[in-house]
């Protein structure tokens, strides 16, 4: 599964807590609950784990006010992987 973050006005940490956010919320009033509960454990399992500081100080366009194309991925064993315009980083 990927998960798309606009990283346009946040960075990626931000972002990616926001979308989790949503999600919850979300998760409560959809019909469909297991497309969003993958889709939260995977941004919870990306809180965890991830480094952001220094996913930001490696790569300045996931500190924001970026266009480029940015998704979280997750492999069937939940290893998160961040893609920026499709190449893994």
């Amino acid at each position: 599964m990927k998960i798309k973050l606009n990283l346009s006005r946040h960075c990626i940490e931000t972002e990616t807590k926001r979308l989790y956010n949503q999600s919850v919320l979300k998760y409560f009033k959809a019909d469909d609950k297991d497309h969003i509960e993958k889709q939260i454990e995977i941004l919870q399992h990306a809180l965890q784990t991830l480094d952001f500081g220094t996913l930001r100080n490696n790569h300045p366009e996931l500190t924001g006010r970026c266009d480029d194309h940015v998704e979280l991925s997750a492999d069937d064993h939940n290893q998160i992987t961040v893609l920026i315009n499709g190449k893994e980083i």
